[in-house]
């Protein structure tokens, strides 16, 4: 294993977010495009941690069709996992035809991406150019549950977004503990794996009975008689 700091934390990561994707699954949901969409990051950014760790662990030469193979399946997860998170962003943030339509804003992102990341550039910052935007609208999305509803799970769900975002910058920045033993990768990925917990117990209430019938219940008081 050549990079064991990376693997390890890649593939901790890959086991969390099959947990989180399962659970968030069976979970009783009264949104189920926020249920799917929820699934779809968890379960695409879970195996692109998976592809992701065997390339760093068992696959670090880059001229071996092996990783080739393997970094081109992490970096199209990476932009389905984004695809997914625009499609849970725009629902949250906005109602109606108006999220359906910032919804399909993710359509285009995804089509320009994807043959980009086959065909021009296979350099891990392109995945930032898709995912780091859906992020963004992510924790627009949680930060206006908070403010509107003044919904605690709203702060916990835009901190964990912060923190992906932290976790992006850490890559990006190449900022790690120790160049051998916990490089930058490492380092993000336990980043990443705190906010994901964060991420799912928002997504894991806004998609329940709880917090559709506190809308309902808001929105009537609201309502003229």
């Amino acid at each position: 294993m050549s990079e064991p700091d990376v693997t390890l934390t890649d593939y901790g990561l890959a086991l969390e977010c099959a947990i989180l994707a399962i659970w968030l699954g069976i979970a009783p949901a009264s949104r189920k495009v926020w249920q799917f969409a929820g699934i779809g990051f968890f379960a695409f950014l879970g195996l692109s941690a998976a592809t992701g760790g065997t390339v760093h662990g068992f696959f670090p030469d880059r001229q071996v069709p092996e990783c080739r193979l393997l970094w081109q399946a992490t970096l199209q997860l990476i932009g389905l996992a984004a695809f997914s998170t625009w499609i849970l962003g725009a629902g949250i943030l906005a109602d109606g035809r108006a999220g359906r339509w910032l919804a399909l804003a993710a359509v285009p992102q995804i089509a320009i991406y994807s043959p980009i990341a086959l065909l021009v550039t296979q350099e891990f910052w392109i995945a930032l150019t898709i995912y780091v935007p859906a992020a963004l609208l992510l924790l627009a999305g949680f930060g206006t549950v908070f403010r509107r509803d003044g919904d605690r799970y709203g702060l916990i769900g835009a901190s964990g977004s912060v923190l992906s975002l932290v976790s992006s910058l850490i890559q990006f920045l190449r900022i790690g503990i120790d160049p051998v033993y916990f490089n930058h990768n490492a380092l993000a990925h336990v980043v990443q794996g705190v906010a994901l917990v964060l991420i799912f117990l928002a997504i894991r209430y806004l998609i329940g009975p709880d917090f559709s019938g506190m809308r309902v219940a808001r929105e009537t008081e609201m309502s003229p008689p």
